[in-house]
C-alpha cells in the first residue's frame, strides 16, 4: 500500500520544484510521454540528419507519395495538410499548396510540428528550419529499397515504426503473391512504359522499373539511358525495339489509350500492339512512389500478365 503514497508525495515533489524553476507538471509528464514514444529522435534526410524532440501532432505533406506513407502506416489523425497533388486518400485534408513555395511563412496559419517535402526548392527548408519546424526532405525514391527507407524515415519521424515495417512486409508479399502468379513465362520479355506521347519512358533504374523487374520484364528504355533515368525515346527506337508489352501511364494527363497508341504512323506492327498488350495504367502509379500506388501498381501487372491482356 506504500507505492501510491509514495509516487503521490513524488509527484507532488516535483511539482513543487518544477513550480519554483518555472516548469509545469504537465510538461513533465509530456516529456515523459515523449520519452517512452521514442523520442527524441534523429531521422535520415536528404539533405542532412534531422532532429525531432517530441512526436509530432500537426504535419504538413507536400509530398502526394509521403501522404500516401503517413496514411498507411496510421498517422494520418496527425495530418493536418497536403499537397494539391495528394489523391489518395480521398479523405486527406488537401491544400492549394505545391510544395514549391517560396515563402515558409505560408504554412504558418497550420502550425505544423513536422513537414514532409519531395523536392527542395529555392530556400523553403533553411526558412522551416529558422521557424524551428522539423522538416523532411523525401525525393522521388529509385528503386524498392529507396521506398522502403523512406517508409522506415517517416515511421519513426512520427512514431509509427512498427506500423511502417508491417506495411513494407505487406508490400513485399504482395510482390511475391502477384509474381508468382504471372508464371515464369513472362521473365525476359520486353516491355516499354510511356510516360508522356512524346515517348518520355522510365529505365529500370526507376521504382516502377524496379517493379516490372520484379516479375523479370527487360526494359526497353535502358539502353537508351545515359544521364536520366527518365529518357525520352524515339519512334524510330521503339519500332525497332519492338517490345512485347507497352504500359500507358499517360492516359489521364494526356488522354492516351491502346487505339491512339497504335493509330501512330509505324506502330500498328509492334509485337505489342498485334498482341493486344498495351495496357492502360493510371498516370499515378507510375510516378508516385507510395504504398497506395506501388500496391495498385503490382496487382495490376499481376492480373496483366496472368491472364495475357488488359
Amino acid at each position: 500500500m506504500r507505492r501510491p503514497v509514495l509516487a503521490s508525495l513524488g509527484l507532488a515533489l516535483l511539482a513543487m520544484v518544477y513550480a519554483l524553476t518555472g516548469v509545469s507538471a504537465a510538461s513533465v509528464r509530456a516529456s515523459r510521454t515523449a520519452q517512452r514514444a521514442g523520442f527524441p529522435v534523429t531521422v535520415h534526410s536528404a539533405d542532412g540528419f534531422v532532429r525531432i524532440l517530441s512526436r509530432p501532432t500537426r504535419i504538413l505533406s507536400l509530398s502526394a507519395s509521403a501522404t500516401q506513407m503517413l496514411y498507411a502506416i496510421g498517422a494520418g489523425r496527425e495530418v493536418v495538410g497536403v499537397d494539391k497533388y495528394s489523391t489518395w486518400p480521398s479523405n486527406a485534408p488537401r491544400t492549394k499548396f505545391t510544395g514549391y513555395e517560396t515563402s515558409a511563412e505560408d504554412y504558418l496559419p497550420l502550425r505544423p510540428d513536422l513537414v514532409l517535402l519531395a523536392f527542395s526548392t529555392g530556400t523553403l527548408v533553411a526558412q522551416l528550419e529558422k521557424l524551428h519546424i522539423p522538416t523532411l526532405l523525401l525525393p522521388p525514391a529509385t528503386s524498392l529499397a529507396g521506398v522502403q527507407a523512406q517508409l522506415g524515415e517517416i515511421g519513426m519521424a512520427t512514431g509509427h515504426r512498427v506500423a511502417a515495417a508491417s506495411t513494407w512486409s505487406s508490400l513485399e508479399r504482395d510482390l511475391a503473391a502477384e509474381v508468382s502468379a504471372a508464371g515464369a513465362h513472362v521473365r525476359g520479355q520486353s516491355y516499354y512504359v510511356e510516360l508522356d506521347p512524346t515517348l518520355y519512358s522510365a529505365t529500370s533504374k526507376t521504382v516502377v522499373g524496379a517493379v516490372f523487374a520484379g516479375f523479370g520484364l527487360r526494359d526497353i528504355a535502358d539502353a537508351a539511358s545515359r544521364a536520366s533515368a527518365y529518357p525520352q525515346l524515339s519512334a524510330e527506337y521503339l519500332v525497332h525495339a519492338n517490345p512485347d508489352w507497352v504500359f500507358l501511364a499517360d492516359t489521364v494527363c494526356c488522354a492516351q489509350d491502346p487505339a491512339r497508341f497504335a493509330a501512330r504512323p509505324g506502330f500498328s506492327h509492334l509485337r505489342a500492339v498485334e498482341l493486344h498488350h498495351v495496357i492502360d495504367v493510371p498516370d499515378s502509379l507510375a510516378s508516385e512512389w507510395g504504398p497506395h500506388s506501388l500496391e495498385g501498381l503490382v496487382a495490376l501487372l499481376g492480373r496483366v500478365l496472368a491472364t495475357g491482356s488488359g
